[in-house]
């Protein structure tokens, strides 16, 4: 049985980028809906024709076409990011989709979408025809849907063949006179014709995998701490999990459930997230809504266990946890697992509040909590008696996830730099 299904894909990215914030997230499914059926139309129509795949990847491309936007602060109207100051959301999308998602090199067109079109001649690209759909779904979401005052009631006579491809606009209205784009807009029914559309699909598990992988590292747009405190929660688990000779099945929940049990943070007011200092009981109250968060984004959508594996993170077996208050007898052992784990990255992870602990310090508090009946005396002993062996294999993960974070950082720059072009 799949973690997630094909058309939970689209959902789950839906629940958890609209709580950062829900009109980046309808722009983008708006723009993804246009895209698509600019495709669709080629397909049945014209001589040009994409894979199932192919339409697939592009939609996504186009949903998340604004996906560096989430990391600006305050980001009130998505048009002023449209039309004034587009390079840096761009560049980032562009960085974070090709190397934090499953886009791959796809992830170019999401770098030129805001490139007028009599500039396409600067660059060379082997996905042209597709920067040049999206970047009119995108200006004709501007346009149509979100009243944008600065766009000129002409601008698509105007600035046809400078700022945008006249040939899209005109596929955008054979399009719009066969399918009705704009009613569907209008009543909702986009969004049942995406779902239609991803649940066609039967994705790779790779494919979803790095879906779901890249919904962790956007949590990195509040707090790269809990990026790498998430990963570090999955190695620990995956390895704990392994010496207690779980099952293959029990294993990949393991993974999965550790992979997304911090998803909630995302809601949480980044003062609290990366506070310096101990937090109140009212700021605790706030960042134990966490796992309630996580709850509601993964219920329907994930399977069931992997779900209790991500929200019973913060149970313990004398029932002193939260957010059930759940006791030893009501907890898997990969529960179990889990908890420890998500402990030991706490306390050997730097964090805003507190640098990494020692082990004979991380050894003291948890063989502590075991004695004391909050976590699982066995898992706790296995630790112990791999601990060197456990780090040894982290810090092997943990090099390549900075890694990627540096890279991401150095070509954010080189590129900016080329770009001051298009200024």
């Amino acid at each position: 049985m799949s973690v997630i299904s094909s058309k939970d894909v689209n959902e789950i990215i839906r629940k958890t980028l609209g709580i950062i914030n829900n009109k980046i997230m309808n722009h983008g499914e708006i723009t993804g809906y246009i895209l698509y059926k600019m495709m669709e139309y080629e397909n049945t129509y014209t001589e040009q024709h994409y894979t199932e795949q192919e339409l697939v990847d592009y939609t996504m491309l186009g949903i998340l076409h604004d996906i560096g936007l989430y990391k600006e602060d305050n980001v009130k109207n998505v048009s002023d990011f449209e039309t004034k100051n587009l390079w840096p959301h761009s560049i980032y999308g562009f960085l974070f989709l090709k190397y934090l998602s499953p886009m791959g090199d796809k992830a170019e067109i999401v770098l030129y979408h805001h490139l007028d079109y009599n500039r396409h001649n600067l660059i060379q690209s082997r996905y042209m025809h597709i920067i040049e759909l999206l970047s009119l779904a995108d200006r004709m979401d501007t346009f149509l849907h979100m009243k944008d005052q600065s766009l000129e009631k002409d601008y698509f006579t105007r600035y046809r063949d400078i700022k945008f491809s006249g040939a899209a606009l005109d596929l955008f209205h054979k399009a719009q006179e066969r399918y009705d784009i704009t009613g569907n807009l209008i009543n909702g029914k986009y969004r049942e014709e995406l779902d239609v559309l991803l649940a066609k699909r039967a994705f790779s598990e790779q494919y979803k995998r790095g879906f779901l992988e890249m919904l962790v590292y956007t949590i990195d747009f509040r707090s790269e701490h809990t990026v790498i405190h998430t990963l570090a929660t999955v190695n620990f688990a995956e390895q704990l999990g392994r010496l207690a000779r779980l099952s293959g099945r029990d294993l990949r929940d393991l993974h999965y459930g550790a992979l997304l049990h911090d998803l909630g943070k995302i809601a949480i007011p980044l003062n609290i997230l990366e506070s310096t200092g101990r937090l109140s009981d009212d700021e605790m109250k706030i960042m134990k809504a966490h796992v309630r968060i996580t709850e509601m984004i993964l219920e329907g959508v994930v399977d069931d266990s992997v779900l209790q594996i991500a929200v019973r993170h913060h149970e313990k077996l004398d029932g002193t946890g939260y957010h059930k208050g759940l006791t030893a007898a009501d907890l898997t052992l990969p529960q179990q697992i889990i908890a420890v784990a998500d402990i030991l990255s706490a306390l050997y992870g730097k964090r805003s509040y507190k640098e990494p602990f020692s082990k004979e310090k991380i050894l003291e508090i948890m063989k502590g909590d075991a004695e004391n009946g909050k976590i699982n005396k066995n898992v706790v002993a296995s630790l112990e008696r791999n601990y060197d062996q456990i780090i040894k294999e982290f810090e092997k993960e943990k090099e390549n996830t900075i890694g990627l974070y540096l890279k991401i950082k150095e070509q954010y720059a080189i590129i900016s730099e080329r770009f001051r072009m298009f200024d």
